[in-house]
């Protein structure tokens, strides 16, 4: 172990939270990843595992022990007749896309930030788009988890499937996770398309429009009355000439966003007149053809802070009413688009997805005091229509807020009190969105 200093100081990617912990570790193996965490509990030190940073909350943080899986990266093991792939806890999205290009297989389905590690988007309910398909952790066929023992535990659909389903989901809560293997579809191409249209006829027809393309999403400024949806569907068709430099439009929008919320410093209510002045055209990717993973993602180097939320589907166009008449009133606005995505039901009990087809509303916003306040704002509208927070990214809610929204919540406590009986694998922040460990059968 690395013991506390300037070389053991870790940031998220945002720079939004810090810590120093007494160690931090880069593991080279699996047993090096155990061995961490037997003398975590010998020492009495709490034990936190981190990736690339992409949580705006401090999930990472710890004064112990820091697991740094952000190089624990690469391919164990890969099936193309099974279509399944194994890799290490660190492996970014990107690689694992890379590698199942190469081998003609995909992933169905992943979110919009390539760099993000694996594990990190299994634990906190990380997804793309499309009522068929779920959050991202759906995808996990089986993973190994090391615990508070310093055991190692293989879960998989077959053998373990009530711990599996809690640790798809889990925050870091149950243990380390140092691999994963992950279900695979055949190579495949996206049709991007795009179309704007009244935000009051997208409301009026959403689960219509949510169902009209296999994977659907929709930006909206809340002082415009216009909505832009995004369209993908797989195709046949040959890739678009040059449309590897499309996924860069998307990037130059978020440096347009970021350089307004510069511009507007303390003073959101001059964001729509700074957009309109920065706007035109190469913001958008428009139509066009390619590899899978390289539609559904883009470069982001712009840092930020978001805030999403999972309703009920039938509750989007209520949630965005109510954010179009709260903010226009307060005239206050980010140079960022609500985003809405969707997805089907999960089956993991603390899934923001669990039981119910599901739409995501997403704001992002600047890095400032003026801009994070608008956060506070939205998340009150959204949490009054039973929204339950993405794990990853910011929001207030405790374990009182949050128990009451997930059926299996005991479920989940129970499998963890097993797992972590001791809490060794908690934090502020995760004692304020879980509770602290209880015997099994204690209610909180």
């Amino acid at each position: 172990m690395t013991p506390r200093g300037s070389t053991t100081a870790w940031s998220n990617w945002a720079r939004t939270v810090r810590c120093e912990p007494r160690y931090r570790i880069a593991p080279r193996s699996e047993e090096d990843i155990a061995a961490a965490v037997t003398r975590a509990a010998e020492r009495g030190l709490t034990v936190r595992a981190a990736g690339s940073g992409h949580s705006f909350n401090p999930l990472a943080l710890t004064d112990g022990v820091m697991v740094d899986l952000s190089r624990y990266s690469g391919v164990e093991h890969l099936d193309r007749e099974g279509r399944t792939i194994t890799v290490r806890a660190g492996t970014s999205l990107a690689e694992i896309s890379a590698v199942l290009d190469r081998a003609g297989l995909a992933l169905a389905n992943i979110g919009t930030l390539a760099e993000q590690t694996v594990a990190g988007a299994v634990s906190t309910g990380n997804h793309g788009t499309g009522l068929k398909h779920g959050t991202f952790a759906d995808q996990v066929e089986g993973l190994r988890l090391v615990t508070a023992d310093g055991g190692v535990r293989e879960l998989s659909r077959d053998g373990s499937a009530q711990s599996l389903r809690c640790a798809r989901t889990a925050m870091g809560a149950l243990g380390v996770i140092s691999s994963v293997t992950l279900r695979c579809v055949p190579r495949f191409r996206l049709a991007a398309t795009e179309r704007t249209e009244r935000l009051d006829t997208l409301l009026e027809g959403f689960e219509e429009w949510a169902g009209s393309a296999e994977h659907v999403s929709c930006s909206w400024l809340p002082w415009n009355d216009t909505v832009c949806s995004r369209l993908l569907n797989a195709t046949e068709d040959a890739p678009t000439p040059g449309a590897g430099r499309r996924r860069y439009a998307t990037t130059l929008s978020e440096v347009r966003c970021g350089l307004v919320g510069l511009a507007a410093g303390a003073t959101p209510a001059a964001v729509p007149r700074l957009s309109g002045f920065l706007s035109g055209r190469g913001g958008e990717p428009g139509a066009h053809v390619d590899v899978s993973h390289k539609v559904f993602t883009f470069p982001q180097p712009v840092k930020f802070v978001a805030l999403e939320h999972a309703l009920a589907l039938g509750d989007v166009p209520e949630a965005l009413r109510r954010l179009r008449r709260t903010l226009r009133r307060a005239g206050r606005y980010s140079p960022y688009s609500v985003l809405v995505r969707v997805g089907a039901a999960d089956d993991a009990p603390l899934s923001p997805a669990y039981g119910r087809a599901t739409g995501y509303v997403n704001l992002t916003v600047p890095r400032s005091v003026a801009f994070l306040e608008l956060l506070r704002v939205v998340e009150r509208e959204l949490r009054d229509l039973g929204g339950r927070p993405h794990w990853g990214k910011a929001h207030t809610a405790t374990e009182q807020v949050l128990a009451p929204l997930y059926p299996e919540w005991d479920a989940f406590q129970g499998v963890r009190a097993d797992l972590d009986p001791r809490g060794l694998f908690t934090n502020d922040f995760v004692a304020r969105v879980l509770g602290l460990v209880r015997p099994a059968g204690k209610a909180g």
